[in-house]
């Protein structure tokens, strides 16, 4: 015994649609079928879950398989009204679902917001196929005709020889019944000029014309972002106010696809946020709906990489606030060893040799015979080599350390005396340094914190200090291995620079 949506389920395994001519087999009988049920008293809870299929014409409700369907597909298929309670339905009811049936069928796709015309997806397909299904597809069930007989007939016009002529019927109680009117403005199917098209035969072909065969098959391999492209325009090509947003307690909207698109893009509404479709009663949260998740995920990213680009913001100015402090202190340091020395030379008596050097601390004041004073400066403490500490770890492996470096720098400054060149400027000092592919290149996760600090002297990397966080000694050395051969314009004062990535 198999099902429909079994059937439906092997067909779109293969990339196959059921097509036309099968699909008629199929509805027109399962019309009747279902009409004789509801003319005997029975409610019925339609979907292709219970729906039985053999020979064509054998197509049949299955009572011992009926129940509230579990299948996304197969809940699509049920009556607005019926949306909520999952109860069985009157013959109305049930016209709506053989109509969705009907659409799934020849165009491989279940209904809801963003569904294509069907001769969007097989251009061959009659326009009266259309025009039925724009009729039976009516979400409002007081403008729905509830005439399973005139379903038939009509089905069976579409494509006589494809299927068993159902009892004869009158196919204009489908426009207009004692309880209701047709109004295919509440129609499942986008807005489109099909009660225009009549219900003619598509032109006959010519005996003997060579006519094209096209495989309609074989899907078009398409891209992410072409998919979604092609989503948002089938979506906003329903111009109706038929959503409703379920947000803080409160119901807002109703919103048209692009309102509710434009709502998702600045972040009004969220994935979590409830979405109910007015036209077909179906209700879930924005991210549970196939056609909206895209979106809600999308404008979720942006958020995201929003709050990753201002803590990244925040942490270079916490670091530059830092090192601005750093340098203002040393200034002040030098400056008052400076005073001090000077203070020192004056009040000293008797200390000064022509053509020898007073040395009392290597640390401290040289004094010459050249007229002048000099003074050693000396940044930051420590001594030589050592490896980089600090969060995260750090590691270097070819030579001295950034700290042993920055320890080391003895700028010789003469009063009156010449003062050399200026040091480099940031853009000279961070140009090696723009191109970060050897972070990745030295296996460096994507998650993965690097800090670099370089000391730069006479065109090379004089001492360099690698930090990963998460600790990683290998990735560490690798990258501070790329960094000693790296180049920067010659310059024979020492130059400092950090680098985080």
């Amino acid at each position: 015994m198999t099902t429909l949506r079994q059937l439906f389920d092997q067909r779109a395994r293969d990339g196959r649609r059921l097509g036309l001519d099968d699909a008629i087999a199929i509805v027109v009988p399962l019309c009747v079928d279902v009409k004789a049920r509801h003319d005997r008293g029975e409610a019925i809870l339609l979907h292709p879950s219970c729906i039985v299929v053999g020979q064509p014409g054998l197509a049949r409700y299955e009572p011992s398989l009926a129940g509230a369907p579990s299948a996304p597909h197969d809940r699509a298929v049920v009556a607005p009204e019926l949306q909520r309670t999952m109860q069985p339905g009157n013959a109305r009811a049930s016209v709506f679902s053989i109509g969705a049936i009907l659409y799934e069928a020849v165009t491989g796709t279940h209904i809801g917001p963003g569904m294509r015309h069907p001769k969007e997806v097989d251009p061959s397909l009659p326009d009266a196929l259309e025009v039925l299904l724009s009729k039976a597809l009516v979400g409002d069930p007081t403008h729905r005709p509830d005439d399973l007989g005139a379903l038939a007939q009509a089905m069976h016009h579409i494509a006589p020889m494809k299927s068993i002529p159902p009892p004869d019927a009158d196919v204009s109680r489908l426009d207009k019944g004692s309880d209701f009117e047709l109004d295919v403005k509440f129609s499942m199917l986008p807005p489109h000029e099909i009660e225009s098209r009549g219900s003619a035969p598509p032109p006959s072909i010519p005996r003997g014309a060579n006519v094209p065969v096209i495989d309609r098959t074989a899907p078009r391999a398409l891209d992410a972002t072409t998919q979604l492209a092609q989503l948002k325009q089938r979506l906003e090509a329903d111009p109706r106010p038929r959503y409703v947003v379920h947000k803080d307690r409160m119901d807002h909207g109703p919103f048209t696809a692009v309102e509710l698109l434009q709502q998702i893009a600045s972040h009004q509404f969220v994935g979590t946020d409830g979405l109910r479709d007015e036209l077909s009663g179906q209700s879930n949260n924005i991210a549970e709906w196939e056609e909206f998740a895209p979106f809600a995920e999308s404008a979720k990213l942006t958020r995201e990489i929003a709050v990753e680009k201002k803590e990244v913001q925040k942490a270079a100015r916490a670091e530059l606030r830092g090192g601005i402090v750093k340098y203002i202190v040393g200034g002040l340091v030098f400056v008052g060893l400076l005073s001090g020395g000077l203070l020192w030379m004056l009040t000293r008596k008797g200390s000064r040799t022509e053509g020898a050097t007073v040395v009392d601390d290597p640390s401290a004041l040289d004094l010459t015979t050249d007229g002048g004073l000099s003074a050693k400066k000396k940044l930051g403490g420590g001594g030589g080599g050592g490896g980089g500490g600090g969060k995260g770890g750090g590691a270097f492996s070819y030579g001295m350390s950034y700290e042993a470096a920055l320890a080391s720098n003895n700028q010789e400054i003469s009063m009156g005396g010449p003062q050399g060149g200026p040091d480099l400027s940031n853009a000279q000092l961070s140009a090696p340094m723009r191109n970060a592919t050897f972070i990745s290149g030295c296996g460096a996760p994507d998650d993965m914190k690097v800090t670099v600090r370089v000391a730069v002297k006479m065109g090379r990397a004089a001492g360099v200090t690698v930090i990963t966080n998460p600790p990683s000694p290998g990735v560490a050395a690798c990258i501070d291995r790329h960094v000693r051969g790296l180049g920067w314009p010659a310059h024979p004062k020492m130059d400092f620079i950090t680098t985080s990535y």
